[in-house]
């Protein structure tokens, strides 16, 4: 028997942990849960109320930029209600990479953060 493995997290590196909480906090209503600081880095899980997958944002102490790359896709967000959520985005600096469209009954658009990493908003129509 395959034993049970659910996705748990993912990380993304930011060049200033306080701006990054604050707007993961702000855009999405996330908590910030235990701030782990250690001699390399600091970081802290972020998660919305009731959802056990959380998001890990870790800041490098020796202030080296991280290259994010293009091996992976953007962070996906679901949402019921799109437009807001992309209208916070925007006030708290982040870029249109793409514009929102609809895909039969799913709404998406995709937007770069102030801290580089792409996010997929997702509302799934009726």
């Amino acid at each position: 028997m395959t034993p049970r493995c659910d996705p748990g997290f993912v990380k993304l590196h930011v060049p200033d942990l306080e701006a990054a909480i604050d707007f993961f906090q702000a855009v999405f209503g996330w908590s910030q849960g235990q701030l782990l600081d250690l001699p390399d880095f600091r970081q802290v899980a972020m998660s919305a109320a009731g959802n056990p997958f959380d998001v890990i944002l870790r800041c490098w102490k020796d202030g080296q930029p991280r290259e994010i790359g293009n091996g992976w896709g953007p962070l996906g967000v679901r949402t019921d209600d799109l437009d807001a959520v992309l209208t916070r985005m925007l006030e708290r600096g982040s870029s249109v990479v793409r514009e929102p469209t609809a895909a039969g009954t799913v709404r998406f658009a995709i937007l770069r953060t102030p801290h580089g990493h792409d996010i997929e908003l997702i509302q799934q129509g009726n």
